[in-house]
């Protein structure tokens, strides 16, 4: 039986940049739901509309939603990050050997 090493799928992408620029893009994500977290409570406070409040109560929900998926994708990648930077892992992500 023979045992071959997996081959990453995108051959012109490294592995270790992959992780490393969708580190950045979740954690980017992360800080643009929470600056739109700011702003909806914000016009919470200051909208006496009660049709308007709700609409924004709503809002504010789908992006506090998101602020918890982001914030567990962007813990889960910067290990992966971490991970893949190690002396270890680098000479396995740069290897061409299969």
């Amino acid at each position: 039986m023979n045992n071959k090493k997996p081959e990453f799928a995108f051959p012109d992408q490294s592995v270790i940049n992959l992780v490393t620029e969708l580190h950045s893009y979740f954690r980017d994500l992360h800080s643009y739901y929470k600056i739109a977290h700011g702003s909806l409570v914000n016009q919470l406070k200051l909208e006496p509309d009660a049709a308007k409040t709700q609409d924004l109560q709503e809002q504010l929900h789908i992006v506090n939603k998101k602020l918890e998926y982001f914030h567990v994708l962007n813990n889960a990648i910067s290990t992966a990050d971490v991970i893949v930077h190690t002396e270890t892992m680098i000479p396995e992500f740069n290897s061409t050997d299969n």
